[in-house]
């Protein structure tokens, strides 16, 4: 599995937000040890669940100046592709964001919504088609 770094993650904002500045290098290294605490103490290797962690610590974790759902978004979106998974474009992922961002979404539904709106979900969605009309 492949992990986002801290200048990664800055550099996703540089190119999503050139002019707003630094990051709070103490807050966004915040943000990124809970990924990295939920897949080595807490024993979760699901791709979905730790792009659900990226979304909502970068996003409430408010470590750049503006951009901070952008970022997360982008930095969720860019985690996934790492790991061999596309979210698929969806004005429901901007929803989600700001709902992860408000804390009115929790981690296991973020999770279960990076799911439904990735590749994994469209490939459950066209096998029950198949199978079942």
């Amino acid at each position: 599995m492949v992990f986002l770094s801290k200048e990664e993650v800055e550099r996703i904002h540089a190119e999503t937000l050139p002019q707003s500045g630094n990051a709070n290098a103490g807050l966004l290294e915040g943000a990124l040890n809970r990924v990295q605490t939920l897949h080595h103490y807490e024993g979760i290797d699901d791709i979905y669940a730790l792009a659900a962690m990226y979304l909502i610590g970068i996003a409430k974790a408010h470590a750049f100046h503006d951009g901070n759902k952008r970022t997360a978004f982008q930095a969720a979106s860019i985690f996934l592709l790492m790991n061999g998974s596309e979210l698929s474009a969806s004005l429901l992922l901007v929803k989600l964001t700001v709902f992860a961002a408000m804390g009115a979404a929790s981690l296991e539904e973020t999770t279960f919504a990076l799911k439904l709106l990735s590749d994994y979900g469209n490939e459950l969605i066209n096998d029950y088609e198949e199978d079942y009309l």
